[in-house]
């Protein structure tokens, strides 16, 4: 059962591997949502405009935009291999219970 890390200055949890893999799993409208934020974020860094006036803040939004996207994909990649390591699970717990 999950409860607090106390030995981590930041809030944190101890988590067995079901727990990890239940809570990566994302469902279908978190998915779209994620994927809807993911699109739109793509959309405005294709649309930034270099401002020769101003390099440094061109580059500094074009990395903002590119880590939000990172760690949306990181986040539906997480669910994605959460989902396959559950499902495999399940699918040899099924083929057991069907040789007995």
């Amino acid at each position: 059962m999950a409860h607090l890390d106390y030995t981590n200055p930041f809030q944190s949890w101890v988590l067995t591997q079901e727990e990890i893999l239940q809570g990566q799993v994302l469902t279908s409208l978190q998915k779209q949502v994620i994927q809807n934020e993911r699109a739109a974020l793509a959309n405005k860094r294709i649309a930034l405009k270099f401002d020769p006036e101003h390099p440094l803040r061109f580059q500094q939004e074009d990395a903002e935009l590119q880590g939000q996207i990172g760690i949306l994909s990181y986040l539906l990649e997480m669910s994605l291999a959460a989902e396959t390591i559950l499902n495999q699970g399940r699918s040899q717990e099924i083929h057991l219970n069907s040789q007995e």
